[in-house]
């Protein structure tokens, strides 16, 4: 077993060890890289690709009195994660970003795809930009080409607030 800090003999100092033990060829002087759920890439600052916890007081793995919460807005996150990797594929295969969803359609793939009720729209932002939006049910999420993702939920009045 390699960890993957050691202790330099001569400084006496932490330093990073480049002994990859779960690379494909073990040994190999690369970096280890590993997380708690697949990420499908080795950047681990892809929170588009990280998984969900949800953490219980149960001490019972077979608790049926757990509830397991749904991510409400996951849906429509994945849905503009598709179009920003769309757009990505399209611009480097085009050389720019495109508004019109049936071009950026051969650059949907696993994991992120558009989901069947997503209601989107593109818009060009100059010749270096886009932002690009979805819309499922009361969820709209928000991405640009620099990664940048909002997600919003539609403000809901109660039946007793509404006249």
């Amino acid at each position: 077993f390699t960890t993957w800090v050691k202790v330099n003999k001569e400084t006496g100092k932490y330093e990073k060890n480049p002994c990859c033990e779960t690379c494909a060829v073990p040994g190999t002087a690369a970096e280890d890289n590993w997380t708690w759920s697949p990420q499908g890439s080795v950047a681990m600052h892809l929170p588009e690709r990280w998984g969900i916890l949800q953490f219980s007081s149960s001490t019972s793995p077979k608790d049926d009195d757990v509830v397991l919460l749904e991510y409400k807005e996951w849906d429509v996150r994945c849905c503009a994660m598709a179009l920003y990797y769309a757009q990505k594929g399209y611009s480097d295969k085009e050389g720019k970003y495109t508004d019109l969803i049936e071009r950026l359609e051969p650059f949907f793939n696993e994991p992120f795809l558009l989901h069947s009720a997503a209601e989107v729209h593109v818009t060009l932002i100059g010749e270096e930009g886009f932002s690009a939006t979805a819309k499922i049910g009361a969820f709209t999420a928000t991405i640009n080409q620099e990664r940048y993702l909002v997600v919003s939920e539609d403000d809901v009045l109660s039946p007793s607030l509404t006249k």
